[in-house]
């Protein structure tokens, strides 16, 4: 019997991904998120302060700020889902770095939390004196959870590093207990930690960049509204790639 070969199937073209990409959810925050960047990146290269044209660039910067703050309303609710998992057990970390989870969750969740209180006076709706207050504290927890998403990249980065000499040792071993099984085998775990690694590495440069806002935000740094509109952009490509590669399948 004829064995029929796997048709692998066309790549969509340019457009059609983009497509496909900004009817995501998160497609569609991270387009909103790079516009709303390279906005401010302009007011800050090339439009004199004080003027109208920066107001009318200032307000759609807002308006767009908003728009993102419906996508992420209820993601709150993922966040504790996540902790919720990691509590009972549901993923096979050490302690320590179960820990380091848990408390990441936790901050993003309270984070998300305390900016959906103040929803109604951004609208305009209903404005309140404790809004800033709040959103102080919501920026800390933000911070936290960049900070400890960061910590525990970089921690798992140092481990999943160290994985590939024990891998190669095993590996080498099993090759002289059976060399017939590994040529047909295909070995995996490399392939497995790279991946890993990129992740982890990603991760570290989006967050590590995005971590400047908040710190800012509370008055922990002092770095140019230019300098975080630019890593702004460099969080929204390396997060969204991922995004964009997931919005193909």
């Amino acid at each position: 019997m004829a064995v029929k070969p796997l048709t692998q199937k066309p790549k969509p073209n340019l457009v059609r991904q983009f497509s496909n990409f900004i009817h995501t959810v998160t497609g569609l925050e991270k387009t909103c998120r790079l516009i709303q960047s390279f906005a401010q990146i302009v007011i800050q290269l090339n439009i004199p302060p004080g003027s109208t044209t920066t107001a009318q660039w200032e307000t759609a910067i807002s308006q767009i700020a908003l728009t993102r703050r419906f996508f992420r309303f209820f993601a709150f609710i993922d966040c504790f889902s996540q902790v919720y998992g990691l509590l009972g057990g549901a993923q096979s970390l050490g302690l320590f770095m179960t820990l380091v989870e848990i408390g990441r969750w936790s901050c993003l969740g309270l984070y998300l939390v305390l900016e959906d209180l103040t929803i109604l006076h951004a609208l305009g709706v209903h404005p309140v004196a404790w809004n800033t207050p709040v959103l102080v504290e919501a920026f800390k927890f933000w911070f936290y959870s960049l900070a400890l998403s960061v910590f525990g990249a970089v921690c798992g980065l140092l481990f999943t590093s160290s994985s590939p000499a024990s891998n190669k040792t095993s590996n080498n071993e099993k090759k002289k207990e059976n060399k017939n099984a590994e040529k047909t085998a295909p070995n995996t775990d490399d392939s497995q930690a790279k991946a890993q690694r990129t992740a982890l590495m990603k991760r570290i440069v989006a967050d590590g960049c995005d971590l400047l806002i908040p710190g800012v935000f509370v008055g922990w740094m002092q770095i140019s509204d230019l300098m975080i509109s630019v890593t702004m952009v460099i969080s929204t490509v390396v997060s969204g790639g991922d995004a964009w590669v997931k919005a193909q399948e």
